[in-house]
C-alpha cells in the first residue's frame, strides 16, 4: 500500500519523540513492504531525498517566519502545504504525527473521497492547552470527528482524550529499537550510578528533584549522572542542592552521541525519570533494554512502563507548579532501584519487559492502523 506519513518537524534538523518516531516507524513501514513517503519540512528549503526505501518530500518551512505569533503561525502554514502534498501523492493512508496537517487534509478532501486518515496524539491532550489558541481547538476538534484512527501513546493520554474531548482511541506505545540495547553487556562499575537522561533544563523534568533526593542517600558510593542538555546556570542549581562534599560524585555528560546511550544505560545501577506530563517515557524502555532497573513518577506515560516491583519503583510526585517535589518519596524509589541492581534475575526481567515496547511487538498495531486490518501481533 501507498502510505504517507507527516510531521512538521524532521531529523536532523530536530530530534525529539514525535522526529523520532517518523523515522523509525517509516522506516519499518518500508521494511514491510509498503511504498512509504514521509512529508515534512526543511530550513533549508523545498526538496526530496530518499534513504532505507523512504522517499522524503521536503516542503518549505516557515516556522521562523511566524515564531512570535501564536494565533497563525509555521504549523498552519504546513498544513495547507502538506495537504496539497498528500493530494498530488495518491496514497491509501495518511498518518499524521501533527494535528495541523490532520486538519488540512480532512479540508482539502471536503466532500470527496480522501485516504485513510490516522492522527496519532505525541503528548497528553489537555482541553487547558487550547485556551490561548482557540483556532487550533476548532482544529482539533475537526481532526477528532474526521479521522478514522486516533492514536495514543498511554492510558493517561487516552483517558485524557475521552475525557477532555470525547473522542476514543487506541492505545499504541511509542516502540523502541531494543536491539542495540539488548546487544550491550552489562557492566556496573566499582561505584554504583544512578543515571538522568534528559534536558535538565527544563523544570518539569525534574532534574533538581533528583539532585535533592541523591542528597539525602546514605551512600557515599554512590554516583549520580546526567546525560543530556544542561546550562551553566542548571549545573549550578544541581550542585546547590547538594552538600559540599557530595558535589565531586555528581558528573555532567552533557548531550553526548546517540550511539554511546546503550553504554551509558548499561553502566548505571538505576536510571531515572523524574518527569510529570509524559506521554510515555521511552528512556526508560531503553534502559530496561539493557538490563538496568529504573525508578519513575507515578504520572502521565511513565506507570504503563513500570508494572512492577521487578523492574523498577514509582513514587507519588506530590505535584506543585507543574513539577514533582517528593524527594523523600524518590529517595526510598532510588533505594529500591538500586537494591534491585545487585539482583541476579533482574536484568533478565528488565529485559523481558522492554521487549513489550518493541518494533516486533508493536510495529504490526501501526501498520494495522493504516491498513485497516486486524494486527497479527508476534508473541
Amino acid at each position: 500500500m501507498r502510505f504517507a506519513i507527516t510531521h512538521p518537524t524532521s531529523w536532523p534538523w530536530v530530534r525529539r519523540g514525535s522526529e523520532r518516531l517518523l523515522n523509525d516507524l517509516s522506516v519499518y513501514l518500508a521494511a514491510r513492504g509498503h511504498d512509504v513517503t514521509v512529508i515534512t519540512s526543511s530550513p533549508d528549503g523545498p526538496g526530496e531525498d530518499r534513504a532505507e526505501g523512504v522517499r522524503r518530500v521536503l516542503l518549505p518551512q516557515r516556522l521562523e517566519k511566524f515564531r512570535k505569533v501564536r494565533q497563525i503561525n509555521g504549523f498552519h502554514a504546513f498544513a495547507f502545504d502538506c495537504a496539497r502534498a498528500v493530494r498530488d501523492g495518491e496514497f491509501d493512508a495518511v498518518h499524521c504525527l501533527g494535528y495541523h496537517e490532520a486538519w488540512g487534509i480532512l479540508r482539502q478532501y471536503r466532500g470527496k473521497p480522501r485516504p485513510r486518515l490516522v492522527y496519532q496524539m505525541t503528548g497528553i491532550p489537555l482541553a487547558q492547552y487550547f485556551r490561548a489558541v482557540p483556532f487550533d481547538r476548532i482544529m482539533f476538534d475537526r481532526v477528532m470527528r474526521g479521522a478514522d484512527n486516533v492514536i495514543c501513546l498511554s492510558h493517561f493520554a487516552r483517558d485524557s482524550m475521552k475525557r477532555d474531548f470525547g473522542r476514543d482511541s487506541i492505545l499504541i506505545p511509542s516502540p523502541t529499537d531494543t536491539a542495540p540495547f539488548n546487544a550491550q553487556k552489562r557492566i556496573i562499575p566499582d561505584r554504583p550510578r544512578i543515571l538522568f537522561c534528559g534536558d535538565a533544563d527544563e523544570p518539569r523534568k525534574g532534574a533538581l528533584l533528583l539532585a535533592r533526593a541523591f542528597a539525602r542517600l546514605d551512600r557515599p558510593d554512590i554516583e549520580l549522572h546526567l546525560s543530556g542538555r544542561c546550562s551553566p546556570e542548571t549545573e549550578r542549581r544541581i550542585r546547590a542542592c547538594l552538600p559540599m562534599a557530595m558535589q565531586s560524585r555528581v558528573i555532567f555528560h552533557g548531550l553526548g552521541k546517540v550511539e554511546d546511550l546503550p553504554a551509558l544505560y548499561a553502566s548505571a545501577a538505576v536510571a531515572v525519570n523524574p518527569a510529570v506530563w509524559e506521554a510515555l517515557g521511552n528512556v526508560l524502555i531503553e534502559a530496561l533494554a539493557t538490563g538496568t532497573p529504573v525508578v519513575g513518577c507515578d504520572h502521565g506515560g511513565i506507570p504503563d512502563i513500570i508494572t512492577s516491583d521487578d523492574v523498577g519503583a514509582l513514587f507519588a510526585p506530590q505535584m506543585q507548579k507543574g513539577v514533582a517535589t517528593d524527594a523523600r518519596a524518590l529517595c526510598k524509589a532510588l533505594e529500591h532501584g538500586l537494591d534491585l541492581s545487585t539482583r541476579r534475575k533482574t536484568t533478565e526481567i528488565c529485559r523481558a519487559r522492554a521487549a513489550a515496547f518493541s518494533w516486533e511487538r508493536l510495529g504490526p498495531l501501526y501498520e494495522a492502523a493504516l491498513t485497516g486490518h486486524r494486527a497479527e501481533v508476534a508473541a
